[in-house]
């Protein structure tokens, strides 16, 4: 058994499941715990904001907006660094005249 918590164990289980979700089941099976662990570690974790029930589907989870949004700020970020360094690479390769 990994030494991730369950909640880690959870985010990285509903990684890539954003839109449709996944149900109980198949995310205890996946963490391997119990369904009822499972659920309450959930239902924590929606009252922090960092899951919800899917609307279409409400035996679905899934991860909430909040944390996809830090995911797409995280990228944002990270794409901002590359062009900056990019800048810099360039301005520093050029030979002088």
């Amino acid at each position: 058994m990994s030494q991730q918590t369950i909640p880690t164990r959870l985010l990285f289980a509903l990684a890539g499941h954003s839109r449709n979700g996944l149900r109980l089941k198949p995310l205890s099976e996946a963490i391997e715990e119990s369904p009822g662990t499972t659920l309450r570690n959930l239902q924590r974790m929606e009252e922090d904001g960092l899951t919800e029930r899917t609307p279409q589907d409400k035996d679905n989870w899934r991860l909430s907006a909040r944390v996809v949004q830090i995911a797409i700020a995280h990228s944002e970020e990270v794409l901002r660094e590359e062009q900056q360094l990019a800048e810099f690479k360039n301005r520093y390769s050029r030979t002088p005249a």
